[in-house]
C-alpha cells in the first residue's frame, strides 16, 4: 500500500498550530512596523547563480532546471535574494533601506540531523548605515522582537567575527587553515582545537589566543578578560566596539537578557562583523540570528553597509499559543431550513466564529454557544 508523507525534513502544521504562527507572525509584523521597515516579498525560486554568488554552499539548496535548462534553486535565505532587489531596483532609492519580510525558506540539512529542510522565517534588513549605528538599531529591534516571548526566557549571544578574523590576518593564516579553526572553535571541540594548534607554526601569543577563544563567552565582563588576549591594536578596537554597544543597551534598559560570545563564527560566509543569536528555554536550536554583511550587496553591483536578522517562527510554535479565539456558536439545522440558519449566521458573525451544521434529525434551528 502507498504511504502518502512529507518529504524529510518538512512538516505539515495543522489547526492550533496554524493559529500560533497567525499569531507570533502578526506580534512580529507590530514590531517591524512599529521601527518603521516596510515588507519586501521574493520568488520561491532564484537562478542558481544568485546564491552561488554569496558563496553558499552547492550541497545546501535544493536545485531544479527550468524549460531553458537554466539551474534554479529554491531560496535558502531571503537575505541573498533581498541583496539582489535593492542591488537592482533601489538603485534611486533614499538611503537607508529598511525591509521586512514573512516567508519559507528552503536549505539541506544532513539527513537524520534533526533539522527542517523547510524553515517559516521572517526578519528585517538594514542597509545603507554603517557600524556601529546600524549594529545598535538591529540589536534593539531583535530585543524587542524577542520580547513576543515572554514570559519564556531567551537570551541574545553577541559577537564579531573580525575578533577571530583579524586574529588570523595578523598571524598570515591560510583560508584552509582559518576554516578549520573556525570550525573546531564554532563546535567547542576544546582537546581537537588544542591538538591542531600545537601543529601550526604560531608563536605563544597566537595559540593562547585561539586556545581561549572558546572560553571568551559570559557577561559584558569577559570583554574586559579578552583585551588579556588582544595582541594586536585592532582586536582592541574591536572590543571597544562591542564595549560600546553592550554600555549603550544597557543606558536603554535592554542589558538583562544579552550575553557575549566572541568564539562565535557564523556559517554563512557573506557576513563580516557583528554577529548575534538568540535562544530560548524550551527550544533546542537558536530561534534568531544575524549580523553584518557590508560587501553582500557588492557582489550585485551596489555598495552598501547592510546588518540583519532573520528568526525562525516554526522553532517557536510549540511554545507560544494562539491568542483566544473570539466567541464560537455552532447553528444546527434541518434540511428544509438552510436559508434561514445561513440569513442567522449571517447575522452573528461580525462578532463570533459560526459554525454551520446540517442535523436531518431536527425539525427546527438549534443554537449552540461556545462550542
Amino acid at each position: 500500500m502507498t504511504i502518502f508523507t512529507t518529504p524529510q525534513g518538512t512538516r505539515d502544521l495543522m489547526f492550533k498550530e496554524c493559529k500560533s504562527l497567525r499569531n507570533i507572525q502578526t506580534q512580529l509584523r507590530n514590531v517591524f512596523d512599529h521601527w518603521g521597515y516596510e515588507e519586501i516579498m521574493t520568488p520561491m525560486v532564484e537562478y542558481y547563480d544568485t546564491f552561488t554568488i554569496a558563496q553558499m554552499k552547492e550541497t545546501e539548496v535544493y536545485k531544479i532546471l527550468d524549460a531553458s535548462n537554466r539551474i534554479e534553486t529554491l531560496r535558502a535565505d531571503m537575505t541573498i535574494p533581498i541583496a539582489r532587489v535593492a542591488a537592482t531596483k533601489c538603485k534611486d532609492e533614499t538611503m537607508p533601506l529598511r525591509f521586512q519580510y514573512f516567508a519559507n525558506v528552503f536549505k539541506v540539512k544532513e539527513e537524520l540531523s534533526g533539522h527542517q529542510n523547510e524553515s517559516i522565517d521572517c526578519g528585517i534588513e538594514l542597509l545603507g548605515v554603517e557600524e556601529p549605528y546600524g549594529d545598535l538599531e538591529i540589536l534593539l529591534c531583535a530585543l524587542d522582537a524577542l520580547c513576543v516571548l515572554k514570559p519564556f526566557h531567551y537570551t541574545l549571544e553577541i559577537g564579531n567575527l573580525n575578533f577571530f578574523k583579524t586574529a588570523c590576518d595578523r598571524l598570515s593564516l591560510d583560508a584552509h587553515t582559518q576554516d578549520t579553526l573556525a570550525d573546531l572553535i564554532n563546535r567547542k571541540s576544546l582537546k581537537a582545537l588544542n591538538d591542531y594548534i600545537e601543529t601550526l607554526n604560531l608563536d605563544e601569543t597566537g595559540k593562547r589566543f585561539f586556545k581561549h577563544l572558546p572560553w571568551l563567552c559570559g557577561d559584558k565582563s569577559i570583554l574586559q578578560e579578552a583585551y588579556h588576549y588582544a595582541f594586536h591594536e585592532d582586536l582592541k578596537q574591536i572590543l571597544d566596539l562591542l564595549n560600546q554597544l553592550c554600555d549603550q543597551m544597557q543606558e536603554l534598559g535592554y542589558h538583562e537578557q544579552i550575553t557575549i560570545d566572541l568564539g562565535k563564527i557564523p556559517r554563512m560566509k557573506y557576513y563580516t562583523g557583528l554577529i548575534f543569536e538568540a535562544f530560548v528555554e524550551g527550544v533546542g536550536v537558536s530561534i534568531l540570528s544575524g549580523g553584518r554583511y557590508d560587501h553582500l550587496l557588492q557582489r550585485f553591483g551596489k555598495n552598501l553597509p547592510a546588518v540583519g536578522f532573520a528568526i525562525r517562527i516554526d522553532a517557536l510554535i510549540d511554545i507560544i499559543q494562539a491568542e483566544p479565539s473570539i466567541k464560537r456558536m455552532e447553528i444546527q439545522y434541518p434540511p428544509k431550513c438552510q436559508m434561514k440558519a445561513l440569513k442567522l449566521a449571517q447575522s452573528y458573525r461580525n462578532d463570533r466564529i459560526v459554525i454551520l451544521q446540517i442535523n436531518s434529525e431536527l425539525d427546527e434551528i438549534k443554537i449552540k454557544e461556545g462550542v
